[in-house]
């Protein structure tokens, strides 16, 4: 027989808990930049009529950055989140074509939506 199966485990040795020298916390960063993050924050979206929800295929990267971004405050919900990145997009960087175009689009898809 092997001595494989008749030897005992050596037993693990523990070392003491490691502890960081230093410790950070939210309280310690200056009030200019607490300022900075409330000013920065989405006012609650107005919606004249309840919506119906769908689902988006993203990936799993994409999901855990706009979940980051909800948890960090920026807005209250992705759908909300997604409304500012997508006003943002548009109003900063599509041409005045572009937006033109954009707006026939929407429009198109509100009418689909109204005939079904």
């Amino acid at each position: 027989m092997s001595d494989l199966l008749k030897r005992k485990p050596k037993r693990i040795e523990r070392s003491q808990t490691v502890v960081p020298k230093t410790t950070f916390s939210l309280k310690d960063l200056p009030e200019q930049i607490e300022e900075e993050v409330v000013e920065k924050k989405v006012p609650k979206v107005k919606s004249s009529t309840v919506e119906k929800t769908t689902t988006v295929r993203v990936s799993v990267g994409m999901k855990n950055k706009l979940n980051a971004l909800v948890t960090m405050g920026i807005a209250d919900t992705v759908d909300q989140l997604t409304d500012v990145l997508f006003d943002e997009y548009v109003n900063n960087i599509l041409s005045k074509d572009e937006k033109k175009q954009l707006e026939i689009i929407l429009d198109l898809y509100k009418s689909k939506m109204h005939n079904k």
